[in-house]
């Protein structure tokens, strides 16, 4: 049986390949996904006037390209103007404020104000070593002009772990900067000490500036862009191999069931960096290896329909982090549809989602949904007394894959692992420093080097 052919095969869904597809609109293009649904981990549910968020929920500046494919979709920003860096700890939930004055704000004896406040001057001073290189490496903007990105770093610092970085500390205070791990499903042990101090310090010290949610959940944006190629997505067809095919590349496939060939000039691999090395076939050492060094911490996420029918006071934060309990961040999506002003009614209803990573979310692995929802409540209720009965109805998603986050040596093997292999082109969340962002811009680059193939410009 003769193979289809196209010019370009992408593999994988969510962002970075939804993406490079849409970017590669206007040619022979085909995207395949292994499971029964497109947006990867960008997930969310209608819930009424509210949504509730069980991936990827934030967004950067206006500028950036996950706030640009909004545009392009008509998919609406809508500001956050909560407080994003909220800590509770020991029982305590502190808000607002400079985070220089934590240490003397959270309910920790002595030692360990002492001990925060020496952590707090090594992170910081760690910080602006690694922002020398790029100040916003998540929800900032940044334009490559090479074929694939280039990542700046402290080589020094990427070399240690972060825990070495910061030195030892008193256990509640390790508690604290552990929680800052955990949100991005790793341990400080395991973690490049550049991007740990690059990342958990930008979000200790400051939180995230000029962040955006999306009306409805930034699935409005994955499904926009699915709607626009239609019938070239294909679901349910886990790729078996990809390998260089002479002129062009070879996919493996199966659908409905079936073993099928797809033949096409181009590939833009777009899976997570594991199962993108379990796919292709024949790859160059090196590429091997860097992918392999890719390290992907899991998650456990439950979203929760509240149904409060007065203002609360937590309506005014959207991100908590919580120390020395099983959930580490507690995030209010309903924030960016609140007045801070007062001025308008506030609406019944809400839509908070608590979620953990790394070592924590692993411990979960035995647990039953309903075991999860339960412990999840009871520490929401702790940490939210506002929320007891309030709490509807809710949804459980564990991802496996959840967050690549840098090891030490991350740098190390950046050419190998966001180069291209011939005509195979990777994106995803692990090309460069991880996030929505990066990962859209990946596929973009991908989509824009295979266009200058295409159209024949040897650049």
């Amino acid at each position: 049986m003769k193979a289809d052919r196209h010019e370009v095969v992408v593999i994988g869904g969510g962002i970075a390949g939804l993406a490079a597809a849409a970017a590669l609109a206007e040619r022979d293009v085909v995207l395949f996904e292994a499971a029964d649904r497109v947006g990867g981990r960008v997930l969310c549910e209608a819930a009424g006037d509210y949504w509730l968020n069980l991936g990827a929920h934030i967004l950067g500046k206006t500028e950036s390209p996950m706030a640009r494919l909004a545009a392009e979709t008509g998919a609406e920003l809508l500001p956050i103007r909560g407080h994003m860096a909220a800590v509770w700890a020991n029982g305590r939930l502190v808000r607002h404020g400079k985070v220089e004055s934590y240490p003397f704000r959270l309910k920790l004896p002595l030692a360990a104000r002492l001990s925060l406040i020496r952590t707090g001057l090594r992170l910081r001073a760690a910080n602006k070593r690694s922002s020398r290189h790029i100040q916003d490496p998540i929800h900032g903007d940044r334009s490559f002009t090479g074929p694939y990105p280039s990542v700046a770093g402290d080589g020094a610092l990427d070399a240690r772990s972060f825990a070495d970085v910061l030195g030892p500390m008193h256990p509640d205070v390790e508690a604290l900067l552990r929680t800052g791990c955990n949100r991005l499903s790793g341990e400080p042990e395991a973690m490049s000490g550049h991007f740990g101090s690059l990342i958990v310090g930008g979000l200790w010290s400051s939180g995230i500036r000029s962040a955006h949610s999306v009306r409805g959940g930034m699935g409005a944006i994955t499904d926009a862009l699915a709607a626009r190629l239609g019938n070239r997505i294909v679901t349910g067809a886990p790729a078996l191999g990809l390998e260089q095919d002479g002129a062009g590349v070879r996919l493996r496939l199966t659908r409905d069931g079936a073993e099928e060939t797809i033949l096409a000039d181009h590939a833009v691999i777009a899976t997570p960096a594991p199962v993108a090395r379990h796919i292709v076939a024949d790859l160059p050492a090196d590429k091997a290896a860097a992918l392999d060094h890719v390290a992907y911490g899991p998650y456990v996420v439950m979203a929760a329909v509240t149904t409060e029918t007065t203002p609360m006071p937590y309506d005014d934060l959207y991100a908590v982090a919580v120390a020395g309990r099983t959930i580490t961040m507690i995030f209010n999506g309903a924030n960016a549809l609140r007045d801070p002003s007062g001025s308008a009614p506030r609406a019944p209803g809400g839509a908070l989602t608590a979620y953990t990573g790394a070592d924590k979310a692993r411990a979960l692995a035995g647990r039953s949904d309903d075991e999860i929802r339960a412990l999840f409540i009871e520490e929401i209720n702790e940490v939210l007394p506002e929320t007891k009965g309030l709490i509807g109805e809710t949804r459980i998603q564990r991802w496996e894959h959840g967050y690549p986050y840098w090891r030490p040596g991350r740098l190390d093997i950046q050419d190998a692992l966001a180069r291209p292999f011939g005509r195979i082109h990777f994106a995803g969340d692990y090309v460069e420093y991880p996030s929505t962002d990066p990962a859209a811009r990946s596929g973009q680059m991908a989509a824009r080097a295979i266009l200058s193939a295409l159209d024949g410009d040897p650049t």
